[in-house]
């Protein structure tokens, strides 16, 4: 088919098979979610065997017989399959003698149905004749041939849509293995916060336009990453017990091809286009996932921003399904944009911005999880949003209520929109806070970042 050698019948079972012994159960949907070298096609693969799924399972273990052609010929029963595609079109056109129907040609000229959708088709048979000395009876045989032509045409997907289906291709399945707890055990009374803020991958800056240096996607990811590595070695003698990770805050600076805010409209300075983004911003989440694991088990607690009150979430999906089958990380993205911890007597709130309604913020607190408001001593909200340590600089933290509200800084510089506004007191870094059971935030880490520092 289309140029390429066709594995025998045999060749593909036994590889299926391999497959089986190792997924013992696996549903027909898993099978296809499988990342593995050189698997069969599950779709293809039941057309050419006439066959369903179950009945595949069975072949590949030789519980039921494998069938067999019912010619000598070969060029007879190969199926041919050419293909033409364009930017707004595609035409495929299969002859067989079992490719009858439209979806069946769809499954021999691997159609990517995300992408294409079915404008026409039309279906043709021919009665062949093939002689005696090609035939298993040595006598003259008559057979059906079959045409199928389909007309194709692109479906129409959103460029966020598209940006998604790719991150989704490229999610390695995370292989579980046995993990070796440390000879001593860990301190149970710390627990340690990861507030990697206002990261902004994608936002766009030129250092001589706004005196506060170049920020692009390059600069996010060595920033990011540099953040996360100091408060990781700054906590590590603590010996903490749990990491708590936020993911969300503006890590994104846009999340559409327009380059705005999702409800300001603001249109921002950005670099490369939003799926380059989203991998950037994707692969460096992870792989700080990775190092987090390393230290404790991690708890993510997904908590939007107004740049990426969508995009956020769907990353917090891509690191969910990752990281599905780790019992050292987990993930909390339910619906409410704003969620809370308790952790011994303390309990800390996040939501991105508490500036505006600062009053009802601390108030939500004992209203949305008065059990655990019960149960707790010191009580904290830890924000993001204004880029800096509250909205006046010299202020890191203000107290109201007996409720001690946090703004954290930013991972990000200023742009030109920040410079031209006169928003230009950022000083970029990431911070983590370690929690006491028993005294509450007893430790607060900054880790300043740029080149060179």
């Amino acid at each position: 088919m289309s140029g390429k050698p066709q594995h025998s019948v045999e060749e593909v079972l036994e590889r299926l098979k391999r497959i089986l012994t190792t997924h013992p159960g696996i549903s027909a949907n898993d099978y296809d979610r499988l990342v593995i070298d050189r698997k069969p096609n599950r779709r293809s693969t039941e057309v050419r065997l006439k066959t369903s799924w179950s009945g595949m399972k069975k072949m590949a273990f030789g519980e039921e017989p494998i069938p067999t052609s019912n010619s000598k010929t070969g060029d007879e029963s190969k199926e041919q399959v050419s293909k033409e595609y364009g930017p707004d079109y595609g035409i495929i056109t299969t002859k067989s003698l079992n490719v009858k129907t439209l979806d069946e040609a769809l499954v021999v000229a691997n159609v990517d149905m995300e992408v294409w959708k079915v404008e026409r088709f039309v279906v043709n048979s021919w009665e062949v004749t093939v002689g005696g000395t090609n035939t298993e009876d040595d006598r003259p045989q008559t057979y059906t041939n079959w045409q199928v032509k389909v007309w194709l045409k692109p479906k129409s997907i959103s460029p966020l849509d598209g940006a998604i289906r790719e991150l989704i291709k490229e999610i390695p399945k995370f292989d579980p293995y046995e993990y070796e707890a440390p000879t001593e055990v860990p301190d149970e009374n710390y627990a340690l916060e990861i507030c990697l803020y206002d990261a902004h991958f994608g936002k766009l800056a030129w250092g001589k336009e706004t005196g506060q240096g170049d920020y692009d996607l390059k600069v996010a990811e060595r920033w990011f990453m540099q953040a996360l590595e100091k408060n990781l070695k700054h906590a590590v003698p603590y010996k903490v017990s749990k990491i708590f990770y936020i993911l969300g805050q503006d890590l994104m600076h846009v999340e559409n091809y327009q380059g705005q805010t999702p409800l300001g409209g603001t249109r921002l300075d950005m670099d490369s286009r939003l799926p380059k983004i989203y991998q950037v911003a994707k692969g460096a989440t992870i792989k700080a996932l990775y190092l987090c694991r390393e230290v404790a088990p991690v708890e993510v607690l997904w908590i939007p921003g107004n740049h990426d009150m969508h995009a956020s979430f769907f990353l917090s999906e891509v690191v969910k399904e990752h990281f599905g089958n780790d019992p050292r990380v987990t993930v909390d993205n339910a619906p409410p944009w704003r969620k809370a911890r308790l952790w011994g007597n303390l309990l800390v709130g996040y939501t991105h911005d508490a500036s505006q309604h600062q009053q009802a913020i601390i108030n939500m607190l004992p209203q949305f999880w008065p059990d655990l408001w019960g149960k707790s001593k010191y009580r904290e909200w830890h924000t993001g949003h204004k880029h800096k340590k509250m909205e006046w600089k010299f202020a890191p933290t203000q107290t109201v209520g007996g409720v001690v509200v946090r703004q954290l800084p930013t991972l990000s510089t200023i742009d030109a929109w920040h410079y031209q506004e006169g928003f230009v007191d950022a000083v970029p870094g990431g911070e983590s806070f370690l929690w006491s059971k028993d005294h509450g935030v007893c430790a607060h880490f900054t880790a300043y970042v740029g080149d060179g520092k």
